[in-house]
C-alpha cells in the first residue's frame, strides 16, 4: 500500500507516533519481537480456555499465540534467507537482567535454528547453567538440552564465529561490540538504538521496523 502511494513505511509510522491526542504510547506501535515468559502465555491460554468453556467467542485473544508463533518464525526465515550457516544469538532469557528462560521466545528461536542444523553460538551474561534452579532448569533441559555446548562466555566469541548475528538483548556489552557493514549480517530483534543509521547498511535486517 505504502509503495503504491510512493510513501516510505517509516514515514507513515512517524505520523502515528507524532499524535499524542489519542493517549496511546508510541511503544504500542513498535511491538518488537515475539513475547514469552512464565506468566503471559500461560495466562492467555487460561483466559481463552475459560472463554471457550463459557461459550464466549474471543477471536482476537484466541489468535494471539498463533500470531506470536508466526512472528517468531519470521526471524527463522530471515536467517534462512541469508543462506549462511554459522549463527550467533545474543540474549536467551525472556526478561532483561534475569536468567528466567521459561517460555522465552529466544529459547524457542535457538531450538528451531539448532534443529535445522545451524552452527549456533549463544551469549547471555545472565545465564549460567550451574545456577539455574527448579522449573527454570527443568524447562531448558527439556527444550534445549544441548545448551551447554552452545553457550559461550564472551561477545567476541559469538562475533568471531557468526556469519549471522541475531540481537535479542540490549546488554551494553553487546550493543557496543556490534560491527557495522555487511559482515556479519545483523538481524535486529529489539530495534537497536542506532537502527535508523543501520538501515542503509547491506548487512542489516530489522524485524518489524
Amino acid at each position: 500500500m505504502c509503495q503504491a502511494l510512493g510513501v516510505d513505511s517509516h514515514q507513515v509510522i512517524d505520523v502515528f507516533l507524532a499524535d499524542r491526542k489519542l493517549n496511546i504510547s508510541p511503544a504500542y506501535l513498535r511491538p518488537g519481537f515475539a513475547f514469552g515468559g512464565s506468566c503471559l502465555p500461560k495466562d492467555l491460554r487460561s483466559l481463552v480456555h475459560a472463554a471457550r468453556r463459557a461459550d464466549v467467542s474471543v477471536p482476537i485473544l484466541s489468535h494471539v499465540l498463533a500470531s506470536n508463533a508466526d512472528h517468531l518464525q519470521r526471524a527463522v526465515d530471515l536467517v534462512e534467507r541469508t543462506g549462511k550457516r554459522r549463527v550467533g544469538l545474543f540474549g536467551l532469557s525472556f526478561k532483561p537482567g534475569t536468567d528466567d528462560l521459561r517460555e522465552s521466545p529466544l529459547v524457542e528461536l535457538a531450538e528451531r535454528l539448532f534443529g535445522k542444523g545451524y552452527d549456533l553460538r549463544i551469549y547471555d551474561p545472565n545465564v549460567n547453567l550451574s545456577r539455574l534452579l527448579g522449573a527454570n532448569r527443568e524447562y531448558i533441559e527439556n527444550r534445549l538440552p544441548h545448551l551447554a555446548q552452545l553457550l559461550v562466555e564472551s561477545v567476541d566469541e559469538v562475533i568471531e564465529h557468526a556469519e549471522v548475528c541475531l540481537v535479542g538483548t540490549r546488554e551494553p556489552s553487546v550493543l557496543s561490540a556490534l560491527p557495522h557493514g555487511d559482515a556479519p549480517v545483523i538481524v535486529d530483534l529489539i530495534h537497536l538504538p542506532d537502527a535508523d543509521a543501520r538501515r542503509t547498511e547491506p548487512g542489516y535486517m530489522g524485524l518489524a521496523w
